[in-house]
């Protein structure tokens, strides 16, 4: 796999270990944060938060979502994809709107 970052309607704004900002311009306009600190993966969507998990033995590598009323009146189905390393570093992070891969990060 080659490194980087695809998407045609989305970017990077931020990355972290265990956290990533993606700015997404289509299917829908928002911005995308995900956190793994502190024993807790969190997703938010335009600053409402949309999917939850405490992880204290392990993170979990994929989660499915809604998208907020205010974003998306049919509240479409959303849902990452996340492969670690050994040592937990994001390998690869891929976003899906419904059945649109909209951001697809190769590290």
């Amino acid at each position: 796999m080659q490194k980087g970052y695809f998407g045609e309607h989305s970017r990077r704004k931020e990355g972290a270990f265990l956290y990533r900002v993606v700015e997404i311009r289509h299917p829908i306009e928002a911005e995308f944060v995900y956190s793994g600190w502190w024993f807790r993966q969190t997703i938010d969507i335009a600053g409402e938060r949309v999917w939850r998990q405490i992880s204290w033995i392990g993170l979990k590598k994929q989660a499915e979502f809604r998208l907020p009323e205010s974003l998306d009146a049919n509240r479409r189905q959303g849902r990452i994809e996340i492969d670690f390393s050994r040592g937990l570093r994001i390998r690869r992070f891929r976003i899906w709107i419904g059945e649109e891969l909209v951001y697809d990060e190769v590290a």
